[in-house]
């Protein structure tokens, strides 16, 4: 989906304002330097309150992405988070004329606020199961304080003998990956764990 980004020439926006003080409309206008008649309103428009033709004169390199481009990157990202730059940016060259890099495409997120971390782990519940928790939560808000009071709190924890879920880090220097310091050891079966549990109750 090829697009155009040709500027208009001084000479056109010459003409614009020509036209425009011959008194013709503007979709004449538009139609006469064949543009939108969006482009010769705001011509126009600028000629009018700034009383220049010419386009301000830009600082620096003009920006390669529209904004229209970056909302098209951001989105892709917000809707789907585990999608990588590598896959966007190839995405884009194939839909656009203009053609990017995946770094650029993570410039883009960082420059949005979004940055490239691990993704958290935590215990999976499913779209039903968090409906039927939220629908039991949330009349709970309106009770008052001593309805809770025959209520049994309970909960449980799952515990690693060997190692931790987590990942571990660790400072190390160039090809001392192996160095046993720099290991985390595994064992088949996770090694096992303990399961505790436990409950608490109001008591007056």
């Amino acid at each position: 989906m090829a697009r155009s980004r040709k500027e208009t020439t001084i000479s056109i926006l010459k003409l614009i304002i020509f036209h425009h003080s011959s008194g013709k409309s503007v979709r004449n206008i538009a139609k006469l330097v064949n543009l939108s008649h969006y482009t010769v309103q705001y011509v126009i428009k600028r000629f009018k309150e700034e009383n220049r033709i010419e386009k301000k004169v830009r600082k620096g390199r003009p920006a390669k992405l529209t904004k229209c481009d970056l909302r098209f990157i951001i989105r892709k990202f917000v809707k789907n988070p585990r999608l990588s730059a590598l896959k966007v940016s190839a995405e884009f060259n194939e839909k656009f004329s203009t053609s990017i890099s995946p770094e650029t495409v993570r410039r883009v997120l960082r420059g949005a606020g979004l940055n490239g971390r691990s993704a958290r782990r935590k215990f999976f519940v499913s779209a039903k199961n968090r409906k039927l928790s939220l629908s039991f939560a949330k009349p709970m808000l309106n009770k008052p304080e001593t309805y809770r009071n025959n209520d049994l709190f309970a909960d449980e924890s799952k515990f690693k003998i060997f190692c931790s879920y987590g990942r571990i880090m660790v400072w190390r220097r160039k090809n001392e990956e192996l160095n046993p310091k720099n290991l985390v050891g595994t064992v088949k079966y996770g090694g096992g764990g303990v399961l505790v549990w436990g409950a608490c109750q109001h008591q007056d």
